[in-house]
């Protein structure tokens, strides 16, 4: 039977996402009060207005986010988030993935979530604008921003499902030479 557990490059992958999308906070695990900061944070990058509709569906949505993360990963029940328990959800969602399940229904939505915050023009796709403008609010730099989305994009916009093929890649793969693994800017551990 093939070892289900993370490599050591997956794992630094994962925990990259952990602390640059999920601990908003930056204390070390992941709480509610992260996705009321991540929604103000992507509110004020769409200029999305507080108590707005847009404002209005992305706090509903992270909700439905946290919640589904809490019920997968909060192991505990201490309504948080460990690192350690975030390794072992993914360790179990990437089994799930490479036996051709899908992702957990709120890592779906969290990538539908970040496919809409990134397209800030409502086109369908992502420019590299739109990309930079995102993952700078996250302390990426531009010119980090710009390397990556060339990595991932070829050059061109990108499309829902080229996003959620390079989410997919991001977390499953094991392969340095992947695209997705430049999704979240140019990564350090390459």
């Amino acid at each position: 039977m093939a070892d289900s557990s993370l490599t050591d490059f997956q794992k630094e992958k994962i925990l990259r996402v952990f602390h640059l999308l999920y601990d908003t906070n930056q204390d070390g695990m992941i709480k509610k009060e992260d996705f009321g900061l991540a929604v103000e944070k992507v509110c004020k990058i769409l200029d999305w207005t507080k108590g707005g509709k847009e404002y209005s569906e992305a706090e509903e949505t992270l909700n439905l986010i946290w919640e589904g993360l809490k019920k997968y990963a909060d192991e505990n029940q201490d309504d948080k988030v460990s690192e350690d328990e975030w390794l072992k959800m993914w360790t179990e969602s990437v089994k799930d993935i490479k036996s051709g399940k899908e992702f957990p229904e709120w890592q779906k939505k969290f990538v539908d979530f970040m496919f809409k915050v990134n397209d800030k023009s409502g086109d369908n796709e992502i420019d590299e604008n739109e990309f930079s403008t995102v993952y700078q609010a996250y302390g990426i730099s531009k010119d980090n921003c710009s390397t990556a989305f060339k990595k991932i994009s070829g050059g061109k916009n990108i499309t829902k499902p080229e996003f959620e093929a390079l989410w997919k890649e991001y977390f499953v793969s094991n392969d340095r030479a992947s695209k997705g693994n430049y999704l979240f800017g140019v990564p350090d551990f390459i």
